[in-house]
């Protein structure tokens, strides 16, 4: 389990490092009116968030599949408003170009969420077996 947790904290680490150069090369290439200069900020929600999250469910799988079930739903609405508020909050109080910042906002949003599910649904399937083994 903790080899896995590290596979995922060393995943959020390079994507988000992986952001940060796409970012910087977005600001370098695009004209002025279209960079996003607090991009960094928007940037380290994400990654919070999925850690927050993954470690959520995973101690929620432990419990009956009702428990992880509401926990996920759980997750899944928190999740949803603290990224609305984010996101709303960025488009009323930043200056600047809001077309980019919603094009981040939706890139962040699409990379952490693929990786978030794809290592839970491992993680997960991982447990599922680990537990059908050791029944028998």
């Amino acid at each position: 389990m903790k080899s896995s947790l590290l596979k995922f904290f060393i995943a959020v680490v390079v994507i988000t490092v992986a952001c940060i150069a796409l970012q910087s090369v977005w600001n370098s290439q695009v004209p002025e009116k279209m960079k996003l200069e607090h991009g960094p900020v928007l940037l380290a929600v994400f990654p919070l968030a999925a850690i927050a999250v993954h470690l959520f469910l995973l101690n929620s799988a432990k419990g009956s599949g009702q428990f992880f079930i509401r926990g996920f739903m759980l997750s899944t609405v928190l999740k949803f408003f603290v990224y609305l508020t984010v996101l709303i909050g960025f488009l009323l109080y930043t200056p600047g170009n809001k077309q980019g910042l919603i094009i981040h906002f939706l890139f962040y949003y699409v990379v952490f969420t693929v990786l978030e599910v794809s290592m839970l649904y491992k993680q997960l399937s991982k447990m599922g077996k680990e537990s059908k083994e050791g029944s028998k």
